[in-house]
């Protein structure tokens, strides 16, 4: 794990440094202003935590830029320990996702603390907030490429190769599979509910449970479907996560991690409610209702496949 750690810092540093580089390229272009907000947000959130650092007209502008690099190597960090877990997207996914989440670490403790509204923002706000967190993310992924130590391991490792295989790495894995279908079931209750269908081996037993998801892909859509933010749907949603966590951690006759699973796969559906209604919110908008939809259907399909996989 220390190396997967290691491995992590290097490629945040490598990709904030591409970051602050696509960053500084544009300002030196286009001869725009720098932001203040990462420099406010900073400020706000220590004055929650009420923390007082020394006043200082120039210190704010320091404060936010040190927490800039901090998140840098945190969401590397994360790339990092996901691609151990077992998380192998296609590059071109894989660099998109890391930008995204490298994106949502920056913008979301704007958002939270009142700095900045993501839906007042124009075309050229949001290229220059998306075009940079990319290259973080391609930075990212090619050093993890680049630095990723060869598999030694025995033929029944070999499914897996590259990874830095052991004992501990199956059953991590599996939680973190919990954990990811906990977060599909936020975003489709359905998926969580029809796991086991979906994993059975009788093909009509399969196809229920595609009919099942199927139905509620439609039902999403419709004016009348009430916000999975309201308390039952929402305990409906962490049911979900609850069941699927606790299937998927127990495959493979371990029973005994299904209570943990169970408590990811909440966790999971919790996070993913929360982020998929905020996410359809914002991009509701700016006018992009359905393409949200089915952005939002093709992301809770794809962390469910790879988690029932």
């Amino acid at each position: 794990m220390a190396s997967t750690i290691g491995r992590g810092l290097l490629a945040g540093a490598v990709g904030t440094t591409l970051l602050n580089a696509a960053t500084y390229l544009d300002m030196a272009l286009t001869d725009r202003a720098p932001s203040s907000a990462p420099a406010q947000t900073t400020s706000r959130a220590l004055a929650r935590l009420g923390v007082s650092p020394p006043p200082g007209r120039n210190r704010p502008e320091a404060y936010g830029a040190v927490a800039g690099i901090a998140a840098g190597l945190g969401v590397g960090v994360v790339a990092a320990v996901a691609r151990r877990a077992g998380v192998r997207l296609p590059a071109p996914v894989g660099a998109a996702a890391v930008g995204a989440l490298a994106m949502a670490a920056a913008d979301a403790p704007m958002a939270a603390l009142g700095v900045r509204d993501p839906r007042g923002g124009s075309a050229a706000d949001w290229t220059r907030d998306v075009v940079p967190h990319l290259v973080y993310g391609i930075g990212v992924r090619w050093t993890l490429d680049r630095t990723e130590p060869r598999a030694t391991a025995s033929p029944a490792d070999s499914a897996a190769p590259g990874i830095e295989a052991g004992p501990a790495a199956s059953p991590f894995r599996a939680l973190v599979k919990s954990l990811l279908v906990g977060v599909a079931a936020g975003g489709r209750s359905s998926l969580g509910l029809a796991a086991p269908l979906l994993t059975a081996r009788a093909p009509r037993v399969r196809l229920a449970g595609a009919a099942v998801v199927a139905a509620e892909l439609v039902g999403d859509k419709l004016p009348s479907t009430p916000s999975r933010l309201e308390s039952g749907p929402l305990l409906g949603r962490a049911g979900a996560g609850a069941v699927s966590g606790a299937f998927v951690a127990a495959r493979g006759g371990h029973p005994a991690r299904a209570l943990v699973g169970a408590v990811l796969g909440v966790t999971g559906a919790v996070a993913g409610s929360v982020l998929g209604a905020a996410f359809r919110e914002v991009a509701a908008g700016h006018g992009w209702t359905w393409q949200a939809a089915l952005a939002e259907d093709a992301a809770a399909l794809g962390l469910a496949a790879y988690a029932l996989s």
